[in-house]
């Protein structure tokens, strides 16, 4: 697991999104950022805290293998 769940309880703490799936939305969040396209303010700031992002917006090697990881957690439960 690259990010854990501690780790996103941490990052999450305090905010409000609307939803309770943190690591779901991280991940779309992520995949956005791949696809150069824009996200919010606070979903920007966790994903460089927990150091997905660089300053530029660009997933980092760590961000990268978040989304090899959230797209394996895709094919192993699509079947």
């Amino acid at each position: 697991m690259i990010i854990s769940d501690n780790e996103i309880e941490e990052v999450f703490a305090g905010t409000n999104f609307g939803c309770k799936n943190y690591r779901e939305l991280l991940n779309s969040s992520l995949f956005k950022k791949l696809c150069r396209y824009h996200c919010g303010h606070t979903i920007t700031t966790i994903m460089q805290e927990l150091g997905l992002i660089g300053k530029t917006g660009k997933p980092t090697k760590k961000g990268i293998d978040q989304l090899r990881e959230a797209y394996a957690d895709i094919m192993k439960n699509s079947g």
